[in-house]
């Protein structure tokens, strides 16, 4: 009985320890979209504040900056930002929202983004997220080559090196055709990508784009 105690408590360490490690969000807020000011009542236009629905964030339509995002209704053709709740649009890939970025249809000529400007954690080594599709990330204007850690049938979950970046100050920008959500920091590294990752990855962005292809 003491052995089997013994290799219990090994294995538990080992389990605990082989867990990626959340770190603090630095001073970023509402990175899982799940805090609106509620109610969310949209306007003839079907949008509502950008400030009401996603707390913490600035839209952006190309390069000119967005007050306004869609509530569970998606745009027809024009570029456009929208946040999900229980509709039948999109998947919602963790809690209650998550968001659209849509680009103009046909062709991609306009691109939406958000973003919003914060301090990282001093620990932060991975940016790590849920996405549809693979969005482009940046921080302070500075790419994040991107891996993909693992997918499930809805959604592949991205991870990024921010070890650069972590303490600085500066824009966490999401931009380009994808559903997003569940956006964390993590103290763990972000490993080295294989070939069946890199495959995965691949798959992943020809389903995207052929999915892009039947919306148009």
């Amino acid at each position: 009985m003491k052995t089997n105690a013994i290799h219990l408590t090994l294995t538990l360490a080992l389990l605990l320890a082989t867990q990626p490690r959340a770190s603090s969000q630095g001073s970023f807020v509402n990175l899982d979209f799940e805090n609106p000011i509620l109610p969310l009542i949209p306007g003839a236009d079907g949008r509502v504040s950008i400030a009401d629905a996603m707390p913490g964030w600035m839209g952006y339509i190309g390069a000119n900056p967005t007050d306004r995002v869609a509530y569970d209704t998606i745009s027809l053709g024009a570029a456009a930002i929208s946040i999900h709740d229980t509709n039948k649009y999109i998947p919602i890939l963790q809690g209650t929202y998550s968001v659209f970025l849509q680009v103009s249809l046909p062709g991609g000529a306009v691109v939406p983004a958000i973003g919003q400007v914060g301090t990282l954690p001093s620990d932060a080594r991975s940016l790590r997220f849920y996405a549809q599709g693979v969005p482009n990330v940046s921080f302070a204007g500075q790419p994040i080559p991107l891996s993909l850690l693992g997918s499930t049938p809805t959604y592949g979950i991205f991870g990024g090196d921010v070890t650069a970046f972590a303490n600085q100050t500066g824009e966490l920008l999401f931009s380009g055709y994808a559903v997003i959500d569940n956006i964390t920091f993590s103290s763990q590294a972000i490993p080295e990508p294989s070939v069946p990752g890199l495959s995965a990855l691949g798959a992943l962005l020809l389903g995207w784009s052929f999915v892009r292809k039947r919306r148009q």
